[in-house]
């Protein structure tokens, strides 16, 4: 009988366990919040935006950035808590006090979206907004939440399934027709077209955090980058930029230029605290670059990592070693970026002279870690497992794989998830009575 309890107990706390882990995602922070809502709903009010129903050109990155911002200064001062959820929704639940200053926002998200299909009539019923008074309509707020909690469980369950379901077959090609090369030409336009374009909604950041065991990610610098697939997307859809990979470096040397420009100014305080930039050799010996030493305070040049993809390295490896001695005598620190598994145990960090290697995600890494005898291993002792950072994160299981090869370094989607969700926890926690 004594057994029988204790697995009974074992049950419930792996329940409790998942539960706990499904809490970090917004959909179930919204659902923790909505419960305990309940003591204090007279004076809250909530406001779901239905962007989800936004046709599909006004859901991408710079909307969706323009939607955050525009409730940024009710979050800043705890006066709002906002979830944003997996469909693209948006709840936003406020002090009564405050619906003046939410109504405000929402009248510039009206304004950015005034073309859209879903505000062309705009005296029948109010297709992007709901509203919620909670002292009288909590238990359909609380419905709500249970409902967007409903469905991040099934997409969950769903995926573990697909993660247990037998291997499909490989998929066919793409075809040829489906994206065009990059051509000298269509390289020429796009660059007239950057020269012509504010680039700075297109500039993200991507935190590098350490985590050690299930404790919270701690922000370690911040990775500044433009957005390739919205730059195609916005400018070029039809083509491939990444096809012929000697015109889409001379593409990510002129990007080089436009972002060193942009971080040089100054404008964005949040790289204060340390970031890294993308960067070729061939732009650390040019004057863009020089522009931008110029600009940079001494003491700070010591917190700025420029990371240099390996394939970069390997076509000049002699400017490579021109270019890393000029940049650490001015205090940068060097990255080798974009390494495999494949290519990993060809890497000597030492020799190249550089601080941190970054090893981008593989399924083989999974594999790796549960046999002692992988050359994974050796690469990684070789490098030093204290400067390796793995990137492409997307699961809390691909952490804990990089855990068991003993890295503390990491980057990517699931990092960047983990810190937005901890976040919110903290806002939360502190908006409630």
């Amino acid at each position: 009988m004594m057994a029988e309890r204790s697995e009974i107990e074992i049950a419930e706390a792996e329940a409790a366990a998942e539960r706990k882990l499904m809490m970090q995602l917004q959909e179930g922070l919204l659902l923790d919040y909505a419960e305990r809502l309940e003591k204090f709903r007279k004076q809250r009010q909530a406001l779901h935006l239905h962007l989800s129903r936004l046709a599909t050109q006004n859901r991408r990155e710079p909307q969706m950035r323009a939607v955050a911002a525009a409730f940024d200064p009710l979050i800043l001062d705890n006066r709002a808590q906002v979830f944003t959820l997996f469909r693209g929704d948006v709840i936003v639940v406020f002090a009564a006090k405050h619906r003046d200053e939410v109504e405000a926002a929402l009248i510039r998200l009206r304004f950015l979206f005034a073309d859209d299909p879903l505000l062309a009539d705009d005296e029948g019923e109010d297709k992007l907004a709901s509203w919620y008074v909670l002292s009288t309509d909590y238990p359909a707020f609380l419905h709500l939440a249970q409902q967007f909690y409903a469905e991040q469980e099934a997409r969950r369950r769903a995926d573990i399934a697909r993660e247990h379901a037998p291997e499909p077959p490989p998929p066919r090609p793409a075809p040829a027709h489906r994206l065009k090369p990059l051509t000298p030409a269509v390289l020429g336009k796009l660059e007239e077209a950057l020269a012509r374009t504010d680039l700075s909604n297109l500039i993200r950041h991507q935190s590098v955090a350490a985590i050690v065991g299930r404790s919270h990610p701690q922000h370690m610098f911040s990775e500044v980058f433009v957005s390739i697939a919205d730059l195609r997307e916005i400018f070029v859809p039809e083509v491939d930029v990444a096809s012929d990979r000697w015109l889409f470096q001379h593409l990510t040397e002129t990007l080089d230029k436009r972002v060193l420009a942009l971080v040089g100014a100054g404008h964005d305080r949040s790289l204060a605290g340390g970031f890294s930039l993308n960067i070729n050799v061939r732009t650390i010996l040019g004057e863009a670059f020089l522009d931008f030493d110029d600009g940079i305070a001494g003491g700070l040049r010591g917190t700025i990592v420029l990371e240099i993809q390996l394939y970069d390295i390997l076509a000049d490896v002699g400017a490579y070693l021109f270019a890393r001695d000029f940049a650490r005598e001015r205090g940068y620190r060097i990255c080798v970026d974009g390494v495999s598994c494949d290519t990993l145990p060809l890497v000597d960090r030492t020799k190249l002279g550089a601080d941190l290697v970054k090893l981008m995600w593989s399924p083989e890494l999974a594999d790796a870690a549960a046999v002692e005898t992988h050359p994974i291993h050796a690469a990684l002792a070789r490098t030093g497992r204290k400067r390796a950072v793995l990137a492409r994160i997307d699961t809390a299981e691909q952490i804990r794989v990089g855990q068991d090869l003993g890295l503390s370094m990491f980057q990517g989607r699931g990092v960047e998830r983990m810190i937005q969700a901890q976040g919110q926890r903290r806002g939360s926690e502190r908006t409630m009575p």
